[in-house]
C-alpha cells in the first residue's frame, strides 16, 4: 500500500508551498525556488520555460500530462527521461509533498524539540554575532537622522499596550525598529512580552507557539512558562503542533535582539513566542472557512489566558506592510507613482489600526483582495482583537515612522512601519 501511494505521488507530483523569486545575470533570466519553512536548504533555479511547468505540479497532472502541457505551449517534446530527472531534482530538494518530505520534517521536529533552547539562527548573518559589536550596531539605529534620537517619548513611564515593528532584515529597517523600541525602553516595563510574528511558511493550525527560550548574543530571553501553561490549560495545546515553524523563522528572533538590547540589562524579561499565518481568505473563501475557525479558537484561548495570568502584558507585533514588484508576483517593477499609491493605501489602512478597529483593518485588505500582499495582517489583526477590553474600549495607536526597502535587482519593494499603542 505504501509503495502504491509513493508511486502515485511521483506519477502525479505535487509541489509544496514554495517561495519564487526572479533572478537576472546579464541577459539570462531565471526563477529561483526555495523553501520558506526552512525544512530544505536547497535552491533550484529554473529558466522561464521550465518554470511554466510549476503550475501543473498540483498532484492532479501525470508526468505525461505535464510533458503534454509543455508541448502545447512551446511546440517542443520533453523526453520522459528529462521529466523524470526534473521531478527527481525537486524531490531531492524536498520540494514535493510526499513521504520523503514528511519523514524529513518529522526528524527535524524531533530534533528541534530535543534542543534545550532555540539557537540564534541569524546571528552573524542578519546582525552582528559578537555582543559588543551588536550593541554598537543597534545603538547606531537609534541615532538621528533616521533614528528616533534621544528626546524623551511623550508617553515615557506609561503602560505600553503594544508596538508594531518591521519583519524585514534588520540592516534594511534598523532605524524603524528603533522607533518602536524607543517606546519600549521608555515605557513602564510589563511582566511579559507577547511576540506575534508573521510566519514565512504555512502553518496548518494558523498559529505556532513554542515554550523554548531564545538565545541571543546578548543573553538568553526566556519563554514565560507560567503564561504558556495557562494557555495550554485553556485550549491552546493544538497551537504547539507546528512548533517547528520557529526553527528557521526570524520574526521572533529579531525582536528578541532588540528587547534584550533595550531592557535585558536592567530587568530580566520573558516572552510568549507566537508565529501567525493566515490570510484574508480564511474569513471568506468556502475552502478556507473551516481552517479559518482556528483564528477564533486561538483568540478565545488567549483571552482566557490573559485573564487567568492577571499580569501586565505588552504585545510586540512583527510584520511588514506591502510587498510589490516582480519578486512578489507583479508583472513589472514598481514605479515611483505605484510606490506613492502604495504608501497612501498603507497609511489609510493603518488608520483603522490606530483606531483599534481590527474588523475595519481586515475589511480594507479584503476590499483590495490583498493586492499589495500585506504581511502584517495576521499578527496585527490578532493583537487588535486581543488588546481591546470587554466593554468595547480600544487602545489608541499612532504611526511613529514609515519607510520602504528595495529587496532585489528588479526594484521589488517592501514597506513597513513602527507603531505604538497606549
Amino acid at each position: 500500500m505504501e509503495d502504491a501511494r509513493y508511486n502515485f505521488t511521483m506519477e502525479c507530483p505535487k509541489l509544496r508551498n514554495l517561495e519564487f523569486f526572479p533572478v537576472r545575470e546579464g541577459e539570462t533570466q531565471s526563477v529561483g525556488l526555495r523553501d520558506p519553512e526552512g525544512i530544505s536548504d536547497g535552491i533550484l533555479f529554473l529558466p522561464p520555460n521550465i518554470f511554466y511547468l510549476v503550475q501543473f505540479l498540483d498532484g492532479q497532472h501525470t508526468r505525461n500530462q505535464i510533458a503534454g502541457e509543455y508541448l502545447k505551449r512551446f511546440g517542443e517534446i520533453l523526453m520522459p527521461q528529462w521529466v523524470d530527472k526534473f521531478i527527481a531534482d525537486l524531490d531531492e530538494k524536498l520540494f514535493l509533498e510526499d513521504e520523503r518530505f514528511e519523514a524529513a520534517k518529522g526528524a527535524l521536529l524531533a530534533s528541534f524539540r530535543a534542543q534545550p533552547t532555540r539557537p540564534a539562527m541569524f546571528a552573524g548573518k542578519s546582525y552582528e554575532a559578537e555582543p559588543e559589536r551588536l550593541k554598537q550596531q543597534v545603538d547606531g539605529f537609534f541615532r538621528p537622522k533616521e533614528g528616533p534620537g534621544s528626546s524623551p517619548s511623550e508617553h515615557a513611564g506609561q503602560a505600553l499596550k503594544a508596538i508594531v515593528a518591521p519583519h524585514v532584515e534588520i540592516n534594511q529597517a534598523g532605524p524603524i525598529y528603533a522607533w518602536a523600541y524607543k517606546e519600549v525602553r521608555e515605557a513602564r516595563t510589563p511582566d511579559v512580552f507577547v511576540i506575534l510574528g508573521t510566519a514565512r511558511g504555512v502553518i496548518e493550525t494558523l498559529f505556532a507557539c513554542t515554550d523554548k527560550d531564545f538565545e541571543t548574543p546578548l543573553g538568553l530571553v526566556k519563554a514565560d512558562r507560567e503564561f504558556l501553561r495557562h494557555f495550554r490549560a485553556h485550549g491552546g495545546e493544538v497551537f504547539f503542533q507546528d512548533e517547528l515553524a520557529h526553527r528557521k523563522d526570524h520574526a521572533i528572533e529579531f525582536q528578541t535582539v532588540f528587547l534584550q538590547h533595550v531592557l535585558g540589562a536592567a530587568k530580566p524579561i520573558t516572552i510568549v513566542p507566537v508565529l501567525c499565518s493566515f490570510s484574508h481568505l480564511h474569513f471568506s473563501h468556502p475552502n478556507l472557512l473551516a481552517q479559518g475557525q482556528r483564528v477564533g479558537q486561538f483568540l478565545e484561548a488567549f483571552r482566557k489566558t490573559l485573564a487567568a495570568f492577571g499580569k501586565e502584558v505588552c504585545f510586540v507585533v512583527s510584520g511588514d506592510l506591502a510587498h510589490i514588484g516582480m519578486r512578489y508576483g507583479d508583472p513589472k517593477p514598481p514605479t515611483d507613482f505605484s510606490f506613492h499609491k502604495t504608501m497612501q493605501a498603507d497609511l489609510a489602512m493603518l488608520k483603522h489600526a490606530e483606531n483599534g478597529d481590527p474588523d475595519a483593518f481586515l475589511q480594507f485588505i479584503q476590499k483590495e483582495d490583498d493586492a499589495r500582499r500585506i504581511g502584517l495582517l495576521p499578527p496585527l489583526y490578532t493583537m487588535l482583537k486581543l488588546v481591546g477590553d470587554p466593554s468595547g474600549g480600544a487602545p489608541k495607536g499612532s504611526v511613529l515612522r514609515y519607510d520602504r526597502a528595495t529587496v532585489d535587482q528588479y526594484n521589488s519593494t517592501v514597506t513597513f512601519a513602527a507603531m505604538a499603542f497606549y
